[in-house]
């Protein structure tokens, strides 16, 4: 997990590029912290214990005007891994790094526990991503169009 005021400039310079892609999923458990804290509710089922975020031109609800995270502090697993996220190929994982201005500055023991978070991602959250997902056909060419600008390469 890195700090986010150590990299907030970076990820304001950015625009917060990262959280212009629909948003992550969170499980149902993610779901229920965020509720708890009294942020509203943006949240659609998608499958059973995995929630879409309700967003407008595919930018994720709780991203502030100034490009920081409103709920920084409970954000989900699916954030707190970012760049690093597992690639599922039939039972075998593997990571992928997707290149930002932050990776470049990643050093290799945060780009670790990047890595720590990611192996707690579950296969069905990245599936749902692609196979259930909820978001209308422009919106997901919007967010594969934004996805796209980013160098995704194998970490190993």
């Amino acid at each position: 997990m890195v700090k986010a005021n150590k990299f907030l400039e970076i990820c304001k310079k950015c625009e917060a590029k990262c959280c212009k892609m629909g948003g992550p999923n969170f499980t149902e458990k993610e779901m229920r912290s965020v509720l708890k804290e009294g942020y509203k509710n943006y949240f659609y089922k998608v499958r059973k214990g995995i929630y879409e975020l309700k967003s407008k031109k595919a930018i994720c609800p709780y991203l502030k005007k100034d490009n920081s995270c409103k709920i920084h502090k409970i954000k989900p697993l699916l954030c707190l891994c970012w760049p690093v996220f597992p690639k599922f190929k039939g039972k075998n994982k593997s990571y992928i790094i997707i290149d930002c201005p932050m990776t470049k500055i990643l050093s290799k023991k945060e780009i670790k526990n990047c890595k720590k978070e990611a192996s707690k991602v579950s296969k069905e959250l990245i599936e749902v991503a692609f196979d259930y997902s909820t978001v209308s056909g422009s919106t997901a060419k919007l967010i594969d169009k934004r996805f796209k600008k980013f160098k995704v390469r194998n970490l190993k």
